[in-house]
């Protein structure tokens, strides 16, 4: 294949990765809110139960993981992967498969697709 041509469609794929992963934030973000609300805002006074806050620190660490795979994709990568599969295997039932492989799979793709800098594969990759 022509190395335009191949540069152009890992360029293409990283744009359409970036704009899944800032999907996927996006969506699960919003039920980070709205979580939020439901167990900490509006019972107070009490505390959720202590399986709450490990889910909801698990949510947090997933969508912190989300953005940083936009600069760092393999290591932030990772943080998704473990703490996706932590949280949804807590909470997800029998969807587990399907919010799981919704989480991953722009991230993975992300962190797949050669970097390329100025043109040339950075020194990693050669």
């Amino acid at each position: 294949m022509n190395s335009n041509v191949g540069n152009w469609i890992v360029t293409l794929l990283r744009w359409l990765a970036r704009v899944l992963v800032l999907g996927v934030f996006l969506f699960w973000g919003s039920f980070f809110v709205a979580h939020t609300q439901e167990w900490f805002i509006a019972p107070l006074p009490e505390l959720p139960p202590f399986k709450v806050w490990v889910g909801h620190a698990l949510h947090l660490l997933m969508l912190v993981g989300l953005l940083g795979s936009l600069c760092w994709p393999r290591a932030a990568g990772l943080v998704v992967v473990v703490a996706a599969f932590t949280f949804f295997l807590q909470s997800a039932g029998p969807r587990f498969p399907v919010f799981f492989g919704l989480t991953v799979l722009p991230v993975l793709l992300l962190a797949l697709c050669p970097r390329r800098t100025g043109g040339q594969a950075s020194p990693a990759q050669a």
